[in-house]
C-alpha cells in the first residue's frame, strides 16, 4: 500500500518510472477484467492501454476518492460496459449523435453512476470495504474472510448488510441498474 501511494504521487508528479511501476502492477489483472466483459482479446487490450494513456495524460488532474485500485478497476469495468454496449447499439453512431435523448440518456446514466458510488461510499467502512472486495472486486467470500480474518459467514452478513443499505439509499429504479453493474455473475 506504502508503494502504491507513493507510485500515485510520483505519476502525479510526471515520474515515468511510478507510472511503468503503476503498469507492471495493474495491466494485467485489469486485462482480465476488461476481457471478462467484453469477452474480446482485442477490445480489452485497447480499454487497458486506452486507461493507462488517459492516466498519463490527465495525470495532474488524478483525484481518487477510494483506493487506487478500485479506481483503475472502476475505470475499466465502465470502459468495458460501454465499449460492450457499443459494440451492441443498433443504430449508427451518426445518427446517435444527431440524436438529443442520446445526449440525455448518457447524462441520466452518468448521474445514477454517481448516486450509486455515493450510497458505495456511505456504507459503514468495514462493510464497505468486505462488500467492494466480495461484489465489486470479485474475491471469494473466503479470500475476504482470510483478507481481513473473520468467519465467512460474518462476509455473507456484512454483505447482506451492504445490500440491504444501498436498497433503502437507491430509489426502485436505481437499485435494478447497480445490480446490473455490480453483482459478479455467479
Amino acid at each position: 500500500m506504502e508503494l502504491e501511494m507513493n507510485d500515485v504521487k510520483g505519476l502525479k508528479q510526471g515520474d515515468r518510472s511510478c507510472f511503468e511501476n503503476i503498469f507492471n502492477e495493474y495491466s494485467p489483472d485489469l486485462y482480465v477484467v476488461a476481457y471478462r466483459i467484453t469477452g474480446n482479446k482485442s477490445t480489452a487490450e485497447d480499454i487497458v492501454q486506452d486507461f493507462f494513456v488517459k492516466l498519463w495524460v490527465n495525470r495532474e488532474k488524478l483525484s481518487i476518492y477510494k483506493s487506487f485500485r478500485y479506481y483503475c478497476f472502476s475505470a475499466i469495468h465502465y470502459a468495458s460496459l460501454n465499449a460492450t454496449r457499443t459494440k451492441y447499439r443498433d443504430t449508427e453512431l451518426s445518427e446517435e449523435l444527431e440524436d438529443p435523448s442520446c445526449v440525455e440518456y448518457e447524462m441520466e446514466r452518468a448521474e445514477l453512476s454517481e448516486k450509486i458510488h455515493l450510497a458505495i461510499n456511505s456504507l459503514p467502512e468495514k462493510c464497505k470495504a468486505i462488500f467492494v472486495d466480495a461484489c465489486i472486486e470479485e474475491c471469494s467470500y473466503v479470500e475476504v474472510a482470510e483478507k481481513y480474518d473473520i468467519s465467512v459467514n460474518t462476509v455473507k452478513v456484512q454483505v447482506s448488510k451492504a445490500y440491504r443499505i444501498l436498497r433503502e439509499k437507491l430509489t426502485k429504479e436505481q437499485f435494478p441498474f447497480f445490480l446490473l453493474i455490480f453483482l459478479k455473475s455467479e
